[in-house]
This record gives C-alpha cells, structure tokens and sequence, in this order.
C-alpha cells in the first residue's frame, strides 16, 4: 500500500499530504454562479448566505465575515478596546495567532497550562486564574474537543470579563447542547484551507452582544464614517472577505454535519487501524460534555517511545507522510521573553504536548488508500 501511493506519485511528490481540502461539484457550481454574477466583493448574496446560515447554525443574532480566523480575533481585540496593562487569561497551548494582538495591544498575559485530556486550556485552572482585574479570557478548543466551559463561565458571572471563545477548529462541535463558539460573550471562526469548512481563507466572528458586533464591523471597513465616507475617527483595517470564499464557505456551511461526520470516520479508521501502537496515546472519542470531532487527528508518544515529536516526523517523512508538529506553548515562544506573559502554575501537560505530538494526515479529501499507508508506515517504524 504505501509503496503504490509513492509510486502514483500523489501531488507531484512522494508525501502522503498532511490536508487536502474537499471541494464538491455542487461548490463549483456556486462558485461559477457568483462569477457569472460578478458577486465578487462587497455585501453579496454569498456574504449575506454565510453570515445567515452560521447564525441558524451557532442560534446567535449576529455573525460578521472577515478574511481570515486570525483577523476576526485581531477585530475582536479591537472591538474590546484593549489597552496597556489589561489582564488577560489565555492558554499557553494555542497558535500564536490566538494572542498576537493582545500583545501588540500591551495586555499583561497569564498563560495556563493544557488539560491532560482534552488538550484544551484546563478550565478549572483557568478559573483559578480569573481575578477581578481581569479584562478577557480566552478559550481556544483544541483540534475538535472543546475547553470545558462551565467552571470558566461560572467564574466570570455578574463580572464585567469578556470570554471570546476561538472557535477557529471547532465548527461543529458541540458543549453540553450549546454550540462552540456560541458560550461566551463572542466566538471566532477560521475558514482556512485545512479547517472543515473551507474558503481557502476567511474567517467570522460570533455574538450577541449587538454593540460589540457593531464595532467589529467598523473596524472590519476600515472605520469608515457611516455619516460621511472617508472621513475617520479611527484607524481599522480593509478585514472583508471576497466574494469567492465567501461562495465556497456557504456552499460547504449547508452541509456541515456530514462534514463533521466524515471528519469523525477518519479518525474511527486511524483509531481501529493504530490500536495497540505501543508508543501511541490518542485525543479521546468523548467526553462528559462533548463528543471529538477531530479536526486533526493528533497522537502523542508515551515516554518509552523511541523518539520524540520531531524525530517520528523525520521517520515519517522517510516514508512518504508528511506530518505536522503540535503548537509551539506561548511561554516557549522566543518572542515570550519581549512581553507581559506570566506562567500561572506548572506547564507540564503543554510542553509534554509540544514535544511528543504530531497529528497525521487527515484532511476531508484525503483517502482512505492515504489513511491506511499512513497506519502501515505507523506499524512499520514499530519493526524497523
């Protein structure tokens, strides 16, 4: 098997793809109709159907498309008007993306370490945390299985902090009934090329909270003056997205839960075909509060395993899989030394996390013929 697909030559090279995204011909057809109709820019039926369908989606008033997961976060900082010195409780296990602009914002970070199981922000330290200075937390849900929301949640009730939940790699995914990105006062999407739903690029930020919603669309536009245009009181960004991944989104956003089903069978495949792996610990199907729905498909290497992260995916790339590393923890970042960040506790979970985990290919148009190479290549290190 693994020997064929090298040989078919998959994407003009040996290496099984880490994603590739799943484009359907009823999304090329939306595609060719809003090119026809030169829905390419500005407040397009495209625009106006994905906003629509992620707020049927997510049950929230209000859903605002951006051109990218990372700047509906950057927006949303904005929105909240962050400034020098503003508390903020964010997880060390997260792409930096989740906390670039607090830093460029000034904000004084408290990183917490990653729950054991879920491999999200653990919630009850996060709780722990929360003081009454602090401005903003933010829950990232990591690869399909959320933060458990409810001891955060508690904790800032009655209080003036603001949860923006990053939802980038959680469209879909369920928490005790609500839905991810829909718990907090905000939630932010990334519609990028590995993401479930794809537009190659996009991104949307979630909320009720109308006032807040208002000021992500200014920012969004440029700050434009709704009274008189080009006249501004402040500075924003040109944050909107185009016409053809706004297509390709809502054409993916309607059938969502098959996405996500399909997403859930690869993992089914990798969990049955690797059960036993001596050197494998996987995320978990389940838990109380919520079922995976494995954005990626992450493995982490138990302590007698014979390499670490970055040797297994040296091993792997040997044999035709490309792989990728998990997050790089905020408090390890070269950059961590430049800014307010402080460690609350131990950051063990995360740093076991960074050096012993990978996640596999598992894109939604990857095959079922990669999959099985890439478990065969799994067993095949175990006899070398």
């Amino acid at each position: 098997m693994l020997e064929t697909l090298i040989k078919h030559n998959y994407l003009n090279s040996a290496m099984i793809p880490v994603n590739r995204p799943l484009i359907s011909k009823e999304d090329i057809s939306a595609v060719t109709e809003a090119l026809e109709n030169t829905w390419v820019s500005g407040d397009t039926p495209p625009i106006i159907a994905l906003e629509d369908k992620l707020k049927e989606i997510l049950g929230v008033s209000d859903v605002i498309a951006v051109s990218s997961g990372t700047t509906a976060i950057d927006l949303a900082v904005e929105a909240l008007d962050i400034q020098p010195g503003d508390e903020c409780v964010v997880p060390t296990f997260t792409i930096i993306s989740s906390i670039s602009n607090l830093l460029r914002h000034g904000a004084k970070l408290t990183v917490v370490d990653s729950d054991p199981v879920t491999w999200s922000i653990n919630a009850d330290l996060a709780a722990e945390a929360i003081t009454s200075k602090t401005r903003l937390v933010v829950p990232v849900h990591i690869y399909g299985l959320p933060v458990d929301m409810d001891p955060i949640m508690n904790k800032v009730a009655g209080t003036q902090t603001f949860v923006l939940e990053d939802a980038a790699e959680a469209l879909g995914v369920d928490y005790n009934g609500s839905h991810c990105g829909a718990i907090g006062n905000a939630g932010i999407f990334s519609f990028y090329a590995n993401k479930v739903v794809t537009g190659g690029e996009g991104g949307a930020v979630a909320t009720n909270d109308a006032v807040f919603a208002e000021r992500v669309r200014y920012f969004r536009n440029l700050c434009f003056n709704p009274k008189q245009r080009f006249v501004h009181e402040d500075l924003g960004w040109n944050a909107r997205l185009s016409g053809m991944p706004a297509t390709l989104i809502a054409s993916q956003l309607q059938r969502l839960d098959r996405l996500v089903e399909k997403k859930i069978n690869i993992a089914q495949r990798y969990l049955s075909g690797l059960a036993g792996h001596p050197w494998l610990d996987f995320h978990p199907p389940s838990t109380v509060f919520s079922t995976n729905t494995y954005w990626v498909f992450g493995v982490v290497l138990k302590e007698d395993a014979p390499f670490d992260a970055e040797e297994l995916q040296q091993e792997l790339r040997v044999l035709g899989v490309d792989t990728r590393r998990f997050f790089c923890p905020v408090h390890l970042q070269p950059l961590a030394k430049k800014y307010p960040i402080t460690t609350f506790g131990k950051m063990s979970v995360s740093e076991k996390l960074w050096n012993r985990g990978i996640y596999l290919p598992s894109g939604l148009g990857n095959t079922t013929e990669e999959f099985d190479a890439v478990i065969e290549a799994m067993w095949r290190l175990v006899k070398k």
